[in-house]
């Protein structure tokens, strides 16, 4: 048994009032020594005897209704196997509801996260004041509000474009309900329990805290399922992998993959889950463009189409001249580059050498091979208002930068420090200057307006990149990207969309958001792995309902002490009356 509000048994103390009221009223009579009166004595003694027995009945009486009183007035709690039984003990409760892109599956004509929301209410509809509850959605938020504004939060929930990790969210969860001094701490964790759902580690749940997990469906298989995991733009073709559900494609066969830009079909293939397809592209002009890959539509639509951009441009003209850097190995990963069509040698767009180049839209300029040099080549980069110079020689290190993932990691071997004319490296961050790459955490390769300054010379004295197979991939990104001040194409987790980066009036990037390509294998995790990775009693639908709020069923005790109560006052006032 237990108390809704244990505080008011101090009350109990008022048990003692009528105790100390009937010795207070006890009075010795006096003693008579008449002879005449001796007679009475037997008669004395009888009634004295009835007196002790109605004093002792009437404290009783008297004391068993102040405690049933008292008792009523802290809410018993009793435990009981009826299904009535609707209070429990105060709880910290954590429900996680998984509204990630998965619940959008179509299940006997509604989606799967109709049948969670019901779940998450019927948790959330049998708190009380009492409680202390969070909610926690797919964007990981853990939401502190009363029942009521918490069941308007699962109500108006819609299908999130944001994948859930369950590890870390329990894990979270957990020690946010651990924390609380309450009787009773639950995490309820109700979703569709993909096993992609299920992230590294295990949830570490604290001592005291309870998990429950709702289960599948029974006998519930893994949904086929296919989806455009990603699509990429090279060479002139698209590059989409097909994502889902293993086994798909042997039952069903591949599906059609269908690419358009604005909406018009420009080319089609066949892929099952585990491919990629290549799919050419027809002439563009030059500029930016957005299409989309489609598949047929099942019965998870989130993931049937994925955005994708890219842009078209004229091969840079490149001019190396002969005292570049590392002459060598740039001319043979230009030779390369304009085999394949990515640059043409000659030109003005771009120069390569080791001080500015007039009339070249840009210049990259390395260091010069002798240190004498360093001085005249800081002369010519700020007669072009160059805002960087080559300072003194730095430490070797490796390689740092996201604008250039591909050389992340290579090592310098010798460089020369690059630093701000005024000596403040920060004002090198903002306008139309950009650090791009460091060694030991100073810049190595800088964007300063249609200038680009590197580091060292591309030599392998200087540095393992000419000799690394990213060389290649470098040199085209340098020339054809960093030149004109692009940025990288990037892919972001969120509501499919495309935002593209601009500087003043032009456009040197994009954003493309999509679905996390694990959200389309719904296969689901078996109990015994979600037991062991967060620690969760795996239970259906009925077995949940019952298991909430640590067994549920209690019931209230103090009407049933309320009309005890009764009882003993009325027994009370007739015996006070009867024997008065």
């Amino acid at each position: 048994m237990t108390f809704l509000h244990p505080l008011a048994l101090v009350g109990l103390a008022a048990a003692a009032i009528p105790a100390l009221l009937h010795l207070l009223e006890r009075r010795v009579p006096p003693e008579a020594e008449f002879p005449p009166l001796r007679y009475l004595s037997e008669a004395e003694r009888q009634n004295a005897r009835r007196l002790k027995l109605r004093h002792l009945l009437l404290l009783i009486l008297r004391t068993a209704l102040i405690v049933l009183i008292v008792v009523a007035a802290a809410r018993p709690l009793f435990p009981t196997q009826a299904s009535g039984g609707s209070l429990h003990e105060p709880t910290a409760l954590a429900v996680i509801l998984d509204n990630s892109p998965s619940s959008g599956l179509v299940v006997d004509g509604r989606p799967a996260l109709e049948r969670l929301k019901a779940v998450a209410r019927g948790s959330l509809a049998r708190a009380t004041a009492s409680d202390r509850l969070w909610l926690v959605l797919a964007d990981g938020v853990a939401r502190a509000a009363t029942p009521e504004a918490l069941l308007a939060t699962v109500d108006s929930a819609a299908v999130s474009a944001r994948r859930l990790d369950l590890t870390a969210a329990v894990r979270a969860a957990t020690r946010l309900v651990g924390a609380e001094p309450l009787p009773a701490r639950e995490v309820h964790v109700v979703s569709d329990l993909q096993r992609t759902a299920l992230g590294p580690g295990r949830a570490g749940v604290p001592r005291g805290v309870r998990v429950l997990a709702l289960a599948p469906p029974p006998a519930s298989q893994a949904p086929a399922n296919r989806g455009v995991g990603a699509a990429r733009v090279t060479d002139g073709a698209a590059a989409v992998s097909i994502v889902g559900t293993p086994g798909t494609g042997a039952a069903g066969g591949a599906a059609p993959v269908t690419l358009r830009i604005h909406g018009r079909e420009v080319g089609r293939a066949l892929a099952v889950p585990g491919s990629t397809v290549s799919i050419t592209l027809p002439p563009l002009g030059p500029g930016w463009w957005v299409g989309d890959v489609v598949l047929d539509a099942d019965e998870l639509r989130a993931d049937d189409t994925r955005l994708l951009v890219w842009r078209v441009a004229a091969p840079a003209r490149v001019a190396a001249l002969s005292a570049a850097g590392g002459g060598r190995f740039v001319a043979a990963a230009l030779a390369v580059l304009e085999e394949g069509h990515r640059v043409r040698v000659g030109g003005t767009d771009v120069a390569i050498g080791d001080r500015p180049e007039a009339g070249s839209l840009v210049s990259v300029v390395l260091p010069p091979a002798e240190p004498a040099l360093i001085g005249q080549a800081n002369r010519a980069l700020a007669a072009r208002g160059g805002r960087w110079r080559f300072a003194s020689a730095g430490t070797p290190g490796p390689i740092a930068g996201s604008s250039l993932p591909a050389i992340a990691g290579l090592q310098v071997t010798r460089r020369y420090r690059i630093e701000a004319v005024t000596g403040d490296a920060s004002r090198g961050t903002g306008g139309d200057t950009t650090v791009l790459a460091t060694v030991n955490g100073q810049p190595w390769l800088v964007r300063d307006g249609n200038v680009l300054l590197l580091g060292s010379r591309l030599d392998t004295a200087w540095t393992a990149l000419p000799a690394a197979p990213a060389f290649v991939p470098f040199v085209d990104a340098l020339v054809n990207r960093l030149a004109r001040g692009e940025a990288l194409i990037s892919e972001v987790e969120g509501v499919p969309r495309v935002e593209f980066r601009t500087r003043g009036a032009d456009t040197i990037g994009a954003i493309v958001y999509g679905l996390d390509p694990q959200e389309s294998d719904l296969t689901p995790a078996p109990p015994a792995l979600v037991h062991d990775v967060l620690e969760a009693e795996v239970l259906d639908g009925a077995a949940f309902a019952a298991a909430r709020f640590a067994g549920a069923g209690r019931r209230d005790g103090s009407g049933l002490l309320l009309m005890l109560a009764l009882v003993c006052a009325l027994v009370e006032l007739g015996v006070a009356t009867r024997t008065r």
